[in-house]
C-alpha cells in the first residue's frame, strides 16, 4: 500500500462518523485538525523506525481519540435488538432523537473510549432500555405498535368509507 495522505485519514475518520457519530460527520474543522495530526503522527512513526502496522496503530489512536464509545451507536443497537419492528430507514432519526432524549441518563456516566469494556456499561444499556421503552410507550414511533398505547390499527382499503362523487355544476354566465 502507498504511504496514505492526510486526505485518506480524512476520508476515513468521516466514514467512520458517518456510522458511529452522526452529528459530528459536519464538524469539518474537527476532521481536518483530527486527520492532519494523525497524518503527521504516522509519518513520524515511520520516521523513528517503527513498523508501517505500528505507525497505523499510532496514527488510529489519534485519528479515533474520545470517539470509540458511541452514544448513537449504543441507542441504534437497542433500537434494533428490542424495536425491530421500526423499519430500519427510520432508526437513524430515531435514534438521534433519542441520544438527546436520553442525556439525562448518559450524564450519569463517565464515558469514554473504554466504557464498553467496564461494567458499568451493563447498568447503562439496562437504563436506556427502560428509558427508551417508556419514551416510545408514551410518544410512539412509526412503524412500531406499543402494547401500553392505545393505537387504532389503519383501516384496509377495502373498509374504508365511500364517498359519493360531488356533482359538478355548471355555472351559467349571464
Amino acid at each position: 500500500m502507498n504511504a496514505p495522505d492526510e486526505k485518506w485519514f480524512r476520508e476515513r475518520l468521516t466514514r467512520f462518523l458517518q456510522i458511529r457519530h452522526p452529528p459530528k460527520q459536519w464538524k469539518v474543522r474537527f476532521i481536518e485538525r483530527r486527520s492532519d495530526l494523525a497524518h503527521k503522527c504516522y509519518h513520524r512513526n515511520l520516521a523513528d523506525g517503527n513498523s508501517e502496522s505500528q505507525a497505523f496503530r499510532t496514527a488510529d489512536k489519534v485519528l479515533f481519540q474520545g470517539l470509540l464509545f458511541s452514544k448513537f451507536d449504543t441507542v441504534s443497537l437497542i433500537l434494533a435488538t428490542d424495536f425491530p419492528t421500526i423499519p430500519e430507514n427510520q432508526r437513524q432519526e430515531v435514534a438521534l432523537k433519542l441520544v438527546h432524549i436520553c442525556a439525562p441518563i448518559f450524564q450519569t456516566y463517565k464515558l469514554g473510549d473504554d466504557f464498553t469494556e467496564r461494567p458499568e456499561f451493563r447498568r447503562l444499556k439496562e437504563e436506556l432500555r427502560i428509558g427508551i421503552r417508556n419514551w416510545i410507550d408514551e410518544n410512539g414511533v412509526p412503524g412500531y405498535r406499543s402494547p401500553v398505547r392505545e393505537e387504532r390499527r389503519p383501516v384496509s382499503y377495502s373498509k374504508q368509507p365511500k364517498y359519493r362523487k360531488r356533482k359538478r355544476h355548471r355555472h351559467r354566465h349571464k
